[in-house]
């Protein structure tokens, strides 16, 4: 199918209003755009569960919705095999990154509803990849590993440094987890979309961080414009992504 629009979506951490608004802005049509959520649908946010419940619906609804593993859903999952939902245990490093606030809305829950969100999360991939004008495009969480041919779960949900530093291959690799304010030249104000030079997109612009916001980019859009050859301007950029209101 050609697609109108391939719109990425980055790290949502709990904040269904922001996502719910980002939503509305993209009026996204099944049966012309695909959509990829990132991951990390949960913790640091007030609404983790309604926020994970969302996306859920929206991948059941929609034959074009796809949802990645995070490595939040990861954490999650890992601390309910070893604790399950009742159990507390407070030096898990789930529970140190905002899950305190997710186990208890999901332990809140009535059992079969917490246990088919556990489901999804576990039916998440850790990746989705598909070509587009002839370019190989690669959604993940966090990256891959620069020097390494077959990847590890770690890489794809954790790396971060090593893979915007080092990564140059041909692929085109679109990621959230790194909020971009903590990319490169640190800036606690940069809350946009990056297109870096070395074939990567990044997508979280730290929607948990004050000032942040949530973003979807259009990565058909971004690689018919820099198919024209000429470079792209800032405004050129602007339109390749939609943020919440």
């Amino acid at each position: 199918m050609a697609f109108r629009r391939i719109l990425a979506v980055g790290d949502i951490h709990g904040d269904l209003e922001r996502l719910q608004a980002l939503w509305g802005q993209i009026a996204f049509d099944d049966t012309q755009d695909l959509l990829i959520f990132l991951g990390d649908y949960i913790d640091r946010g007030a609404a983790s569960v309604e926020t994970l419940q969302f996306v859920r619906g929206q991948t059941e609804r929609c034959e074009n919705v796809h949802a990645l593993l995070g490595n939040h859903e990861a954490m999650m999952l890992s601390y309910i095999r070893t604790n399950g939902l009742d159990d507390f245990d407070p030096m898990s490093i789930w529970l140190m990154n905002g899950g305190n606030m997710t186990q208890r809305q999901l332990s809140a829950l009535p059992e079969e509803e917490s246990e088919e969100l556990i489901a999804f999360v576990k039916a998440r991939p850790l990746y989705f990849r598909m070509t587009y004008m002839g370019q190989s495009i690669l959604f993940v969480h966090a990256g891959v590993h620069p020097r390494r041919k077959k990847q590890t779960s770690r890489d794809l949900l954790w790396i971060r440094d090593d893979f915007f530093d080092n990564y140059c291959g041909p692929e085109l690799v679109v990621v959230g987890h790194t909020p971009t304010q903590a990319i490169g030249s640190r800036d606690r104000n940069r809350n946009r979309p990056l297109f870096l030079p070395n074939n990567i997109i990044a997508c979280d612009t730290g929607a948990f961080l004050s000032g942040g916001c949530l973003s979807c980019v259009d990565i058909a859009r971004y690689l018919t414009l820099r198919s024209h050859g000429a470079a792209l301007t800032a405004e050129d950029l602007a339109s390749c992504y939609i943020q919440s209101a």
